[in-house]
């Protein structure tokens, strides 16, 4: 059996708080190694509890609150308080988190406080009726995933950086991206890109990072993804770009799954130019006859056009490019094979101007012979 190991200087108090008893940290509480506490009740830190070696465990019938000047930092965590464990300051945790019983639970619309895993902390036991309910954060990680939901559901969502993160955070919401209760704007669904049919109206995550970044979303039946895709090979991770204000496709890398369960990653992009993401549906490439090609407008007469030569079976046509974001970059109606890496579209940046090297993806519709064409372009510019 573990001994109790730990070490107050200052002033700790026991008292009553509404009703409920809490301990009132004034000075340093620190855990020993092998040591651990048993909190039964209210943790009020005022004080320094951020050199902890043993296990700090939370267990109570009722609920359980965390509070204070300063956030207090742990070792290890063991949590099981049947009514959650709540927090109206940043917990941090170094090593593990133990969920036996309970959500750790975080305002929505304080962001700092959070239950913050530190370099290698891990944690194990989440499951629908044990996770944040909240924000959970990260502190020098590269990668790392979330355990985050919100009532009975665990909603996790994986982070994969190209670097490491000196902080992230991410919290899960089940509510419909227009009107958004914690948020101070609406997210409307019908403002997105061009290449995107459809925004889910069910549920959003919120991620923060600044460091480039792949994400993992997970969905179940009360996604109801089956609203707005008739196609699963449709799917997409969407995000509202926050400086431009619309919906904008993050791509699909992998996915697998059917309607009911299933899971999908993003193409890398940076969390932070993001206000929220969630699940989108875009046009299809599951039945289109794909071509890809290969653009160098450098004047040597070689791929210096967009050459198709099914337009000739069909003058009545109509071209759109989009870039990798879903925004429409070129269209023409009646394609007469003259597009050279320039842009067209008036409500984008570099309109009649060269388009930055890269991938392009492209939709040609053949009216005359009822065909659609749809495929990628590789725009290589000096």
């Amino acid at each position: 059996m573990k001994k109790l190991y730990f070490i107050v200087l200052g002033v700790t108090m026991f008292h009553g708080l509404k009703a409920q008893e809490a301990l009132h940290n004034y000075g340093f509480l620190k855990i020993h190694d092998m040591g651990a506490v048993g909190f039964h009740h209210d943790l009020i830190n005022d004080g320094t509890t951020d050199d902890n070696q043993g296990i700090a465990g939370f267990f109570s019938n009722e609920s359980i609150i965390i509070s204070g000047a300063f956030r207090p930092i742990f070792l290890d965590m063991e949590i099981m308080v049947n009514k959650d464990l709540y927090l109206e300051i940043g917990v941090g945790v170094t090593n593990n988190t133990n969920f036996i019983l309970g959500d750790v639970v975080t305002p929505r619309n304080l962001l700092d406080i959070n239950l913050d895993y530190i370099n290698d902390s891990f944690y194990n036991g989440e499951d629908n009726l044990i996770k944040v309910d909240g924000y959970a954060a990260l502190t020098s990680k590269q990668d790392f995933i979330f355990p985050i939901g919100v009532d009975q559901q665990l909603r996790p969502l994986k982070l994969t950086s190209t670097n490491t993160n000196n902080s992230a955070k991410s919290a899960y919401f089940r509510e419909n991206p227009n009107n958004p209760t914690t948020f101070d704007i609406s997210f409307n669904t019908e403002n997105r890109t061009d290449i995107l049919l459809a925004i889910s109206n069910e549920e959003f995550w919120d991620i923060d990072a600044a460091i480039p970044s792949k994400v993992t979303l997970t969905w179940d039946s009360e996604s109801n993804l089956s609203r707005f895709l008739d196609d699963l090979s449709n799917i997409r991770i969407v995000g509202w770009n926050t400086s431009l204000a619309i919906w904008e496709d993050l791509g699909n890398t992998d996915s697998s799954g059917d309607f009911e369960t299933g899971e999908i990653t993003s193409d890398t992009f940076l969390p932070n130019d993001y206000s929220i993401i969630t699940f989108g549906g875009s046009l299809s490439l599951a039945t289109a006859d794909l071509d890809n090609y290969l653009l160098t407008p450098n004047g040597d007469g070689v791929n210096d056009y967009l050459h198709f030569d099914v337009v000739s079976l069909s003058p009545n046509n109509k071209l759109r490019i989009f870039n990798r974001w879903g925004r429409s970059v070129y269209e023409e109606d009646n394609y007469t094979n003259l597009f050279n890496g320039r842009a067209n579209v008036k409500n984008i940046v570099n309109s009649s101007k060269k388009l930055p090297a890269g991938v392009y993806f492209y939709i040609i519709n053949l009216y005359d012979i009822n065909l659609k064409h749809q495929g990628y372009l590789y725009i290589e510019q000096e």
